[in-house]
C-alpha cells in the first residue's frame, strides 16, 4: 500500500539532489573544462534516470515477479533516458491521484533533461575548442600575425601590449588544453588563438598569406628558445618571400656564439627572415634611460669645470648590472663626469662572504673597468663599491649621508617590492633632511614589479619617487622589440648611407651581428641626449659634433667604455699584425680590441669614424624618438 508513494517520493528526493548538485558543481568551478561539463552532465543524467524509475515501475503492464519487475524498471528507465535524445522525444508521466505532486515531479524531470542538454552542449563546445581555434586561424591567414612559442606571463604581457591599427592575429603555440582558465580568459580577451601545435606547424599554416609574422621565443628555459629557433628557421628559409621576424630571449648565452648563424640566416635585404636576440634587462635599461635623463640634475664638481652625475645604485642583480653598464657609457659626455655608488646588499643566505667579493665579480666581468679612470680621451668615471650593506639597518642611511647625500639620480632594486619602496621613502626622507637641496634637484627611481600594489599607498609619501620596472612594462612589445630606438637607428642609417648609392650597406648587413646592433642602439641613445644637451648649452648648434674634436673624442670614450662593459680588453702588440690590425676571429675569441686606446692614439682614419655629424635631418629623427 505504501510502496508506490515511497518510491515516487524517494525518486523525487534523489533526483532533486542530483539535479541541484550538477548545477552547484559547475558553478563552483572557476575554470570550466571539458571534464567538468562531463561530470555535471553525468549528475543530470543520473537524476533523469532516477526520476524515470517509478514511471516505469508503476506503468500498466501485465503482472510479473516483483523483484524482476524492479530490475526491469531500472533498466527500462535507463533506456528511456537515452531514448529521449535518440529521437523518441519527451513524454510526461504522473503519479496518479496526486496532481500537484505530479506537476512538480514532471517539471523537475523536464528541468533535469534541459540542464543535461546544456551541459552536454558545453562539453561539445569545449571538446571542439581546438578545432574551432584552428578554423579561426585558417579564416584569418591574411592578417599580420604575432606568434608566441609558449603561453606564460612574459608572452601574455607582450601580446596584451601590441598596438596595431590593422587587423591582426595573436597566436599562442603549445597552448591547448593545458592552459589555466585565467590564461585562456586573457587570450580570449585579446581575441587571440590558442593552439596545441608547435611554432613550425603554425608557420606552415600562415607563412604564405600573412602580411608579416613576428615570432617571440620566450620560454622560461633558454635551451627551449634555441631549439624552437632552429626549427623555425629551417621552415622559414623555405619561403624566401615571407617577412618573418624572430625575437629570441637569451639569459646567459653570449651573442658572439651566434654571429655566423645570423649571417647565414638573416636576409641580406632585411625583407625576409630577421633574427634578433633579446636581453630583457638591457632593453629595460635603455628604454628607461631614453625616457629619463641622468644629466638634468648633475651638480658642479670640485673644480667647477665639469658637472658630476652622482648615480646611486642600490642592489646588485641582472637589472641593476645593466643599469650600471648603461650609465657608465652613456655618461661619457662633454662637461660631465659620472660618480657611481653601488650598494651591494648583505646576503642572509651566505654564512660567510669574502671582502670585496661583489667588486671582484664585476672585475671578472669587466676586467678593464677600474674603480677610477680620469684619462681624457680614454674614459672618465669613478666607482664607489659598498660591499655587504645591511639595508634594513641604519648602515644604509650612514653610507649615503657620509659620502653621497648629494646624489642626483638613484635607482633602487634590492629585493621585493615592499623593501624597495621602503628604501626609496627612507632615501627621500634623508635627502629632505640632510642634503639641504630642493627636491627637484634629484631623481629617485624604485623598481616595483607589481605596480598594482601602489594603488593603496599614500600618494604623499611617493611624491618625487618614480615607480618603474613593472613586469608588464618590461615585457611590453615596444620595450622588447626596442621599436623606438630601432626605428630611429634605422632612419639615421638610411640618412648616412642612402640606398641610392650602390656602395651603401643595408641596415641588416651593417648590423648583422648582435655586437654591432646593440652598439648602434647605445650610440642612438647617447645622441638622443646629445641633442638635448646641445639645445640647452650650445643654442642648438649641432654642427659642433662634426667639427669640434671634443665631441669626436667623447664619442670614442663612450664607445670605449661600452665595449669594456661587454668584457673586452685592450689588445697587446703581440695580437696585432705588421700593419697594426687585429684578426676579427681572434678579437671575438679572446675578447680583445685594438681600438680600446686613447682617442689621440687612434689612427686618423679611426678618429673620423667617431664623428656622427648631427645634420638637421638626423636631429629631427632623434627628437621624434
Amino acid at each position: 500500500m505504501y510502496i508506490e508513494p515511497i518510491c515516487w517520493y524517494s525518486a523525487f528526493t534523489i533526483g532533486l539532489a542530483g539535479f541541484l548538485y550538477g548545477i552547484i558543481y559547475i558553478l563552483r568551478k572557476k575554470g570550466v573544462k571539458e571534464e567538468h561539463f562531463a561530470k555535471a552532465a553525468f549528475f543530470e543524467f543520473a537524476a533523469s534516470w532516477i526520476l524515470y524509475i517509478p514511471v516505469e515501475l508503476f506503468n500498466d503492464i501485465p503482472e510479473s515477479v516483483p523483484f524482476l519487475r524492479v530490475i526491469e524498471s531500472i533498466f527500462t528507465a535507463l533506456l528511456r533516458t537515452f531514448n529521449i535524445y535518440l529521437g523518441n522525444g519527451y513524454s510526461r508521466s504522473a503519479f496518479k491521484g496526486h496532481p500537484i505532486f505530479s506537476s512538480i515531479y514532471a517539471t523537475l524531470m523536464t528541468l533535469a533533461n534541459i540542464v543535461l542538454l546544456l551541459f552536454v552542449a558545453g562539453f561539445i563546445i569545449k571538446f571542439l575548442d581546438g578545432p574551432l581555434q584552428r578554423i579561426k586561424l585558417s579564416l584569418r591567414k591574411h592578417r599580420k600575425t604575432y606568434v608566441f612559442s609558449v603561453c606564460n606571463e612574459k608572452t601574455l604581457s607582450i601580446a596584451e601590449s601590441i598596438s596595431c591599427s590593422e587587423k591582426k592575429n595573436i597566436v599562442f603555440a603549445n597552448s591547448g588544453k593545458s592552459l589555466s582558465s585565467t590564461s585562456k580568459e586573457r587570450i580570449d580577451r585579446m581575441k587571440g588563438i590558442r593552439l596545441d601545435g608547435t611554432v613550425t606547424e603554425i608557420l606552415r599554416k600562415t607563412i604564405k598569406k600573412a602580411k608579416g609574422i613576428e615570432l617571440f621565443l620566450f620560454a622560461d628555459v633558454e635551451e627551449d628558445n634555441l631549439t624552437e629557433l632552429e626549427a623555425a628557421c629551417k621552415y622559414a628559409e623555405k619561403h624566401k618571400d615571407a617577412n618573418v621576424r624572430i625575437y629570441v630571449e637569451l639569459f646567459e648565452t653570449p651573442w658572439s656564439l651566434y654571429d655566423e648563424y645570423l649571417k647565414t640566416h638573416n636576409a641580406a635585404d632585411g625583407k625576409g627572415l630577421v633574427i634578433n636576440f633579446v636581453r630583457a634587462e638591457e632593453n629595460f635599461a635603455y628604454n628607461n634611460l631614453l625616457k629619463n635623463s641622468i644629466f638634468d640634475n648633475a651638480v658642479p664638481g670640485e673644480d667647477g669645470s665639469v658637472k658630476d652625475i652622482k648615480f646611486l645604485l642600490v642592489g646588485m642583480n641582472d637589472r641593476n648590472l645593466e643599469m650600471f653598464k648603461a650609465v657608465l657609457h652613456l655618461s661619457q659626455m662633454p662637461g660631465y663626469r659620472p660618480v657611481v655608488m653601488v650598494m651591494d646588499p648583505h646576503d642572509d643566505r651566505k654564512t660567510s662572504r669574502e671582502p670585496d667579493e661583489g667588486r671582484r665579480k664585476l672585475k671578472q666581468k669587466f676586467p678593464e673597468i677600474c674603480d677610477e679612470c680620469n684619462e681624457d680621451g680614454d674614459a672618465i668615471y669613478r666607482i664607489l663599491y659598498k660591499e655587504n650593506v645591511v639595508l634594513e639597518s641604519d648602515q644604509f642611511e650612514s653610507i649615503v649621508t657620509e659620502g653621497f647625500a648629494d646624489f642626483t639620480f638613484a635607482f633602487i632594486n634590492a629585493g621585493d617590492d615592499l623593501l624597495n619602496a621602503n628604501l626609496a621613502m627612507r632615501l627621500n626622507a634623508l635627502r629632505y633632511r640632510k642634503a639641504c637641496k630642493k627636491k627637484e634637484d634629484y631623481v629617485i627611481q624604485v623598481n616595483i614589479r607589481n605596480e598594482g600594489i601602489c594603488d593603496d599607498w599614500n600618494p604623499a609619501l611617493l611624491e618625487h619617487i618614480q615607480v618603474v620596472g613593472s613586469f608588464k612594462k618590461t615585457y611590453d612589445h615596444a620595450f622588447i622589440t626596442m621599436s623606438d630606438i630601432e626605428r630611429g637607428t634605422i632612419a639615421i642609417h638610411e640618412v648616412r648611407y642612402p640606398q641610392s648609392n650602390p656602395k651603401s650597406p643595408t641596415w641588416i648587413s651593417y648590423c648583422n651581428n648582435e655586437y654591432n646592433r646593440h652598439s648602434v642602439y647605445a650610440r642612438t641613445l647617447s645622441f638622443k641626449h646629445k641633442v638635448r644637451l646641445i639645445d640647452q648649452s650650445y643654442g642648438g648648434d649641432y654642427s659642433i659634433t662634426g667639427k669640434d674634436v671634443m665631441w669626436k673624442k667623447y664619442e670614442h670614450m663612450r664607445w670605449n667604455v661600452y665595449t669594456r662593459t661587454l668584457g673586452y680588453v685592450k689588445a697587446s702588440k703581440e695580437h696585432l699584425d705588421e700593419k697594426g690590425n687585429l684578426d676579427k676571429r681572434f678579437r671575438g675569441m679572446a675578447k680583445v680590441h685594438n681600438d680600446l686606446i686613447n682617442y689621440y692614439d687612434l689612427p686618423e682614419e679611426e678618429q673620423k669614424k667617431d664623428a656622427l655629424k648631427l645634420t638637421p635631418e638626423i636631429v629631427d629623427i632623434l627628437k621624434s624618438i
